[in-house]
């Protein structure tokens, strides 16, 4: 009866958990859904996601079931109500609205630090996200702590108990100079390293001059001098939609690393070694590398390279910039007059729909490669209207297996993040989407009152997402219909179910 009512091509269905409460002890109820679809459509709202500009209608039906109209269907549909916004707020000011999650706003010092509370009459006895029972922690104060050595010397002094950062072997030397007191893991982070090539480059539009490369480049050797200095177990990434610790991820890059495969591929296509240098249809086999003059292990990507090609006769020239000036549209955004090969790194986000752009043809904002394939296109875009996750998942790994295979890009590996913590706390666990490595705090036992620190003072917008301090502090205040494990996979916390509805 329900799906005969709804007024779009499709509909979802919610049903909220019977036992679902803000913290003033109010039900969680479909008002809330009409809420939180009214503050993101609001013009003035300053972080609206425009995602909600796809719900139409949000329809009570009873105070536990509510049914939300959308224009079309879009396979990030789960990440709608991710925060729910209290329908009885005054503000949508954090420190004084109701919340869903297992803390509150209890201080906030300006120039230092906020501190949540356990609210001690949550609405469940048991953590949403992993089933576990609810942990001992009482209180969280996150400091905002951005310098590394100071942070070091926090996490030494017993005055942070959990910290992310970026790892380096001084970093782990002193880390393990603390012995027991602390532990750490490294882990594959959101940053994931790559080698493109610049398809309006005549030479480079050529198949066979891309096989080149890849038959040419150790990508082995690379981790060797770059991730496995750190992290010795790291493997390359042979996926460029779906990260390593998502359970989608499938690899469809294959290493066939063979340097005199490579050269022979210029003598077949007519190339003649002119010196040091093969020429090819009158153009010397030359290329411009751009990449930033910030990062060791770029540097070590751009010195391993230039000697893989440099043994079969071809020439890598540095263009190395400032990262304020690398990612300008004249600079990365530049025609093949700038550049033929770029190294530098994407940030996956907690759903590959926020790169759907870079596998589109034309000029999109993403696609700095100008790679264009209208059978990959034709699947992504497939991809964004499909709602059943598991097929939107084939879909997208079927367009990368055709993307890879096609040398689109060279993938290398994810950077990794370290994790760092008291050996007193028990229950991080990393976790790189929205919820970072909050997302199973409801369950961490140890001492009642924990530190965390987070690089800024944040702006705590309930509706925005992105900055990674805002993030960590929300994670703990505002849960959602859905919430992301580490593996990407959405579990309801405050629904009992959604049912996609069809008109």
């Amino acid at each position: 009866m329900l799906a005969s009512g709804c007024p779009t091509e499709i509909c979802l269905l919610y049903t909220i958990a019977d036992e679902a409460r803000w913290s003033d002890g109010e039900p969680v109820t479909a008002e809330d859904f009409v809420a939180t679809v009214s503050a993101h459509k609001d013009p003035l709202a300053s972080g609206r996601d425009p995602t909600y500009d796809l719900v139409t209608q949000v329809e009570p039906i009873d105070a536990r079931t509510v049914r939300v109209a959308l224009s079309r269907t879009f396979g990030t549909w789960q990440s709608l109500f991710s925060r729910l916004i209290p329908a009885h707020a005054e503000s949508l000011d954090v420190t004084e609205m109701p919340v869903t999650g297992p803390f509150v706003v209890s201080q906030w010092v300006p120039g230092d630090r906020i501190v949540v509370e356990r609210n001690p009459d949550w609405w469940t006895e048991t953590d949403p996200l992993t089933g576990s029972r609810l942990g001992t922690i009482e209180r969280i104060d996150f400091v905002f702590l951005s310098d590394t050595e100071e942070l070091l010397g926090a996490i030494e002094g017993g005055e942070v108990d959990l910290a992310v950062m970026r790892p380096s072997a001084e970093i782990l030397e002193q880390l393990d100079d603390l012995g027991d007191s602390v532990v750490y893991a490294s882990s594959p982070g959101p940053f994931w390293e790559h080698i493109d090539f610049h398809h309006e480059d005549e030479m480079l539009s050529r198949p066979w001059v891309r096989e080149m490369f890849h038959l040419a480049i150790d990508r082995d050797a690379i981790l060797d001098e770059t991730v496995r200095r750190l992290a010795p177990t790291a493997s390359p990434l042979n996926n460029s939609i779906w990260m390593s610790y998502s359970d989608n991820y499938e690899s469809h890059y294959e290493d066939r690393y063979d340097p005199a495969a490579a050269e022979q591929l210029l003598i077949d296509n007519g190339c003649a070694r002119d010196g040091e240098v093969y020429e090819c249809d009158g153009r010397a086999m030359s290329f411009v590398w751009l990449s930033t003059n910030d990062d060791p292990d770029r540097r070590a990507v751009l010195e391993a390279v230039r000697d893989d090609l440099g043994a079969i006769g071809v020439e890598i020239v540095p263009n190395l910039r400032a990262p304020s000036d690398f990612v300008t549209r004249d600079v990365l955004f530049g025609g093949p007059d700038v550049w033929q090969l770029a190294n530098f790194s994407w940030r996956a986000g907690s759903d590959p729909a926020t790169a759907e752009a870079t596998y589109l043809c034309g000029d999109s904002d993403l696609n700095v490669n100008r790679y264009c394939s209208p059978e990959v296109e034709s699947m992504v875009r497939e991809a964004a209207t499909e709602m059943d996750p598991d097929a939107r998942a084939d879909l997208l790994n079927e367009a990368d297996g055709l993307y890879l295979s096609d040398l689109a890009l060279i993938p290398l590996y994810q950077k990794p993040e370290l994790l760092v913590w008291s050996a007193g706390l028990q229950g991080p666990t990393a976790n790189f989407t929205r919820s970072t490595e909050m997302w199973n705090v409801a369950s961490w036992t140890g001492d009642t009152s924990v530190a965390v620190a987070i690089p800024s003072e944040p702006v705590l917008d309930p509706l925005a997402t992105g900055d990674e301090s805002a993030d960590r502090v929300l994670a703990t205040l505002l849960y959602g219909a859905f919430g992301m494990d580490p593996s990407l996979n959405h579990l309801p916390v405050l629904i009992e179910s959604v049912e996609i509805l069809e008109r």
